[in-house]
């Protein structure tokens, strides 16, 4: 290990000289950290078992992988910024954008520092991992697995005597799993956030009534209680799915609608007013949202590739959160103009692999029956009232379908046969005229709407029976791959998850990214290498 301890020490020393290095400054760094990463690779398996990997032991590995790949996140915009300072000259230089990512590198580099050194000592002392550090899947598998021992029957008179006395104390995971989720129907459609209130709550006191009633009943009523929480766990993990999934819809329209591209402009052209901070409002809350469907979607995820690049993209994000705006609102001079423009160009990048990431693991089945209930319920609610532009919202949303789709592995997957290639040709059309009848300056009969809306709805239902079409309908597809913790579990299968779609390996669709990130990667001048190749996440 102490390899790796001067390897990292000599990229330290190199990227400490970022404010004024050069390409070629930047191509040592590069083969300085690409060496150091090789190194890595050949210590892994000795620290860190593929598959002994528990505890903090885990832990520290997703963080050294989630540092690796921001570091050549960060590696390719500095990149970009010295190629745009020598194109410039002289008379430019963009010091805020170079401190931005240098110090994101010189944090990844003291976090790789420290988490080599604990998982030097983990891999001689190995400890249990904190329920702090689990995710919500993880610390409910826990949980589930206390209370289905009460399930279990019991054949032997030790066992019996074992369970009649050990109270499996489940009001601390419980509490953990209702931490989660709170964290998330705090951002969540309001409507979610009263009923998902409303089920932790319900959860807390099947939880309370089951510890304090048991040293009063028998095995039998354990058996009963342990049944009811179990329900309630079950009703909040499904629950909380669907309304991850009503949540995407609404972030990656909002998305749209308030770009930072949008968001630049308005800041760029006018002063600070009421209507500017309301964009910036939204924009923060946006971002807390896709936040925390990122957190979820590691969560729920089953590969670690997944979860480093939806890490990855998390980082990124919240990085930029907190200097994107103030780029935009200063941009007083040719440098800041041009700082502004690389971080915009950065976090569109961030959000694209972010979206496409999280449509790649979405089970398409599921997301067309969120989006069904959103029709079924605009189209009931246009017919006692006509609200045209709540219509053309629905709408909108709908590109988040036609995005899930446009990726080339959700299409192959519809596309299996004609049948699905001819609804889903026939759902774009029909999408495309909701949306430009609704767009129409001049007024429309509701009943054309409406009957738009509705063939809209019919062709959604086909495209969803055609998607995982052996699943039956109104089913949702059980995931077995999202347990991390334990994989072998007997609730494993009665648990159900709408989110993920079921045993699909991760494929990252590159062909999506724009014109602007391919040029990036071909026309590098830098040492090329891919850090995944590196360390084999897979």
């Amino acid at each position: 290990m102490d390899i790796l301890f001067i390897k990292l020490n000599v990229c330290s020393d190199l990227i400490g000289k970022g404010a004024i290095g050069n390409i070629a400054w930047l191509n040592k760094f590069c083969a300085a950290f690409h060496e150091f990463a090789s190194k890595f690779k050949m210590h892994l398996p000795d620290v860190a078992p593929k598959d002994d990997m528990e505890g903090k032991i885990r832990i520290h590995v997703e963080t050294l992988f989630l540092c690796f790949i921001q570091v050549v996140t960060c590696i390719t915009q500095l990149e970009r910024t010295i190629n745009m300072e020598n194109t410039l000259g002289k008379r430019v230089k963009l010091r805020l954008t170079r401190t931005h990512f240098v110090d994101r590198i010189e944090w990844c580099l003291r976090r790789l520092q420290a988490s080599l050194y604990h998982l030097s000592e983990e891999a001689i002392a190995s400890s249990g991992v904190k329920l702090e550090d689990l995710s919500f899947v993880e610390v409910l598998d826990v949980a589930l697995d206390k209370l289905e021992t009460f399930n279990e029957i019991v054949h032997d008179v030790d066992t019996e005597s074992r369970l009649d006395s050990e109270n499996p104390q489940l009001c601390i995971e419980v509490n953990h799993i209702v931490r989660h989720a709170l964290a998330f129907a705090n951002v969540a459609l309001e409507s979610d956030k009263k009923a998902m209130t409303v089920i932790c709550e319900t959860v807390l006191d099947e939880c309370s009534v089951f510890e304090h009633n048991f040293d009063h009943h028998n095995l039998g009523e354990r058996k009963l209680e342990a049944l009811s929480i179990q329900r309630a766990l079950y009703s909040l993990e499904t629950y909380l799915n669907e309304a991850l999934l009503r949540l995407i819809f609404t972030s990656f329209s909002d998305a749209d609608e308030i770009s930072v591209n949008r968001l630049k402009n308005v800041l760029q052209k006018c002063e600070i007013s009421k209507d500017v901070e309301k964009r910036i409002c939204d924009f923060d809350i946006n971002m807390d949202r896709i936040q925390q469907i990122g957190v979820f979607a590691i969560a729920f995820a089953s590969d670690v590739k997944t979860k480093t690049i939806i890490r990855s993209c998390l980082a990124s994000l919240e990085s930029l959160d907190s200097c994107i705006v103030p780029a935009f609102q200063l941009q007083t001079s040719t440098s800041a103009s041009y700082h502004a423009n690389i971080l915009e160009h950065h976090f569109k990048e961030e959000l694209m692999v972010f979206r496409n990431v999280i449509h790649e693991i979405i089970n398409s089945r599921a997301l067309i029956d969120i989006y069904l209930d959103m029709l079924a319920e605009s189209i009931d609610g246009a017919e006692k009232l006509y609200q045209k532009q709540r219509l053309l919202q629905v709408a909108q949303m709908g590109n988040v379908l036609f995005q899930h789709f446009h990726l080339k592995v959700n299409y192959q997957e519809l596309c299996a046969d004609e049948c699905g290639k001819r609804l889903h040709q026939d759902f774009v059309v029909i999408l495309g005229e909701c949306q430009a009848i609704l767009e129409l300056t001049v007024p429309v009969d509701p009943k054309r709407v409406l009957k738009r809306f509705k063939i809209l709805y019919s062709v959604l239902a086909k495209l969803r029976d055609v998607c995982g079409g052996s699943i039956r309908e109104g089913s949702v597809c059980p995931n077995q791959n999202s347990h991390m913790i334990s994989k072998n579990l007997k609730h494993n299968s009665i648990r159900q998850q709408t989110f993920v779609k079921p045993g699909k390996e991760f494929t990252h669709d590159k062909s999506s990214n724009n014109k602007s990130s391919n040029s990036l990667l071909h026309e590098s001048d830098l040492i090329s290498f891919q850090i995944t190749e590196i360390l084999q996440i897979n």
